[in-house]
């Protein structure tokens, strides 16, 4: 009984110490399995936050490509390809602008999203209160008006108002900054922006303003190839290719309305001689002022080369043609051309034209001849005493305009 009284004893003693023993067991199991818990979670976080990243580094190096791609064609498509990346790489943003520098303000060119459309072609001054204004004119890198981290705007003095009613994250960042050329996207959430979101607009802002440059330049480059950089009319080789262009497309309409005017300016080389160069450029710019006013949409106004225009009346006959080349005319020879010549000129010259009208299919079956025959019928004009208007007669030959016969032989005598 001893024994067993003692084993008994022993094996009360011992229960506590038992269950003790038991609970710590269970306990490091637990305390176990919940760090495998969350070893796993932790990679498993881990593995979708590199992911995430993974995903967000392959969007941003597609949306750069897409960027650089767009530099080959025009400024346009790389502001397309800018607000495209933004949505894509930070799906929140559901609205991107993008303004640039134009007569001195900034205009909305480029509009993604919806809720946005009401802002394109929208003006905001340069030295204005908006979001993009600020940016610009302080230089950041990035300027946020909301953001989850922070209800306060980066910086003292920025506007504080969202892009639109109801939106909760808006960012402007500077895509341009040079003077002249200035341009910013913004961006606007009906959700607010975390600034590792504002960190991957301002990323991929950052990486198209190279393109975004390069783009300017090669339209820079091409527009000096077609327009006269003293007139802004358009060069002589792009003129004859898109009179070509013209003429095959009359050719197969069933209304080829399509005329040439070939302007001559008379005694420019005197004015030149006289008064000097720069009121030789002032000159021709008054001329290329005068014969944009007399044009319409769909017509082309080029300079030929020195004192030499030429215009394209696409949607005119010959009669109505030769109707507003004689308001060219008149035009012309009322210019006030004593504002630009020196004040304390010795003698006044008088500035007319003379100029020649050619229409197609009547006077020309191809572009070089209309061009051709509207040169003839100008030298005409100036055989014939100037500041005149001529057109090819319909048995051959030139008319003048309101001149008789009869005189016309007087004068070419």
């Amino acid at each position: 009984m001893r024994g067993t009284g003692g084993f008994v004893a022993v094996v009360r003693l011992g229960t506590p110490v038992v269950a003790l023993a038991a609970a710590a067991l269970v306990i490091a199991a637990i305390v176990a399995a919940a760090t495998v818990i969350r070893s796993v979670r932790a990679l498993r976080d881990e593995r979708r936050a590199h992911a995430a990243a993974g995903a967000r580094a392959a969007l941003r190096a597609a949306a750069c490509r897409r960027v650089v791609e767009a530099a080959r064609g025009s400024s346009h498509a790389v502001r397309e390809a800018i607000a495209l990346g933004v949505t894509e790489l930070v799906p929140a943003v559901d609205v991107v602008l993008i303004y640039e520098e134009s007569e001195g303000e900034l205009r909305c060119e480029t509009v993604r999203g919806e809720r946005g459309a009401y802002f394109g072609g929208t003006r905001l001054a340069l030295d204005g209160t908006s979001l993009a204004a600020h940016a610009l004119s302080a230089g950041h890198r990035a300027v946020a008006a909301i953001t989850a981290e922070s209800a306060r705007p980066a910086g003292a003095g920025v506007p504080t108002r969202s892009l639109l009613p109801g939106d909760a994250g808006t960012v402007a960042v500077p895509l341009r900054l040079d003077e002249g050329r200035r341009a910013c996207v913004v961006a606007s959430s009906r959700s607010p922006l975390r600034d590792a979101d504002v960190e991957l607009v301002v990323d991929l802002v950052e990486d198209a303003a190279p393109a975004y440059a390069l783009a300017f330049e090669r339209e820079d480059d091409r527009r000096r190839a077609e327009y006269d950089a003293l007139t802004g009319l358009l060069a002589p080789r792009a003129f004859r290719r898109e009179l070509a262009r013209l003429v095959e497309r009359a050719r197969f309409s069933a209304d080829p309305g399509l005329a040439v005017v070939f302007i001559d300016t008379d005694r420019f080389k005197q004015w030149n001689d006289v008064y000097g160069h720069a009121c030789g450029d002032a000159l021709l710019r008054a001329l290329a002022g005068a014969l944009h006013a007399v044009t319409a949409p769909g017509d082309l106004a080029a300079r030929n080369g020195g004192d030499e225009f030429c215009l394209v009346f696409a949607g005119s006959g010959k009669a109505e043609a030769v109707e507003r080349a004689e308001t060219l005319r008149r035009r012309i020879a009322e210019l006030d051309v004593a504002s630009l010549r020196p004040r304390d000129a010795a003698c006044a010259i008088r500035i007319t034209a003379s100029i020649g009208v050619a229409a197609f299919p009547a006077d020309a079956s191809t572009a070089g001849e209309l061009l051709e025959a509207a040169d003839g019928a100008m030298y005409h004009s100036k055989r014939t005493g100037r500041d005149g208007v001529s057109y090819v007669a319909p048995r051959g030959g030139f008319t003048r305009l309101g001149v008789p016969a009869r005189r016309l032989e007087s004068r070419a005598g």
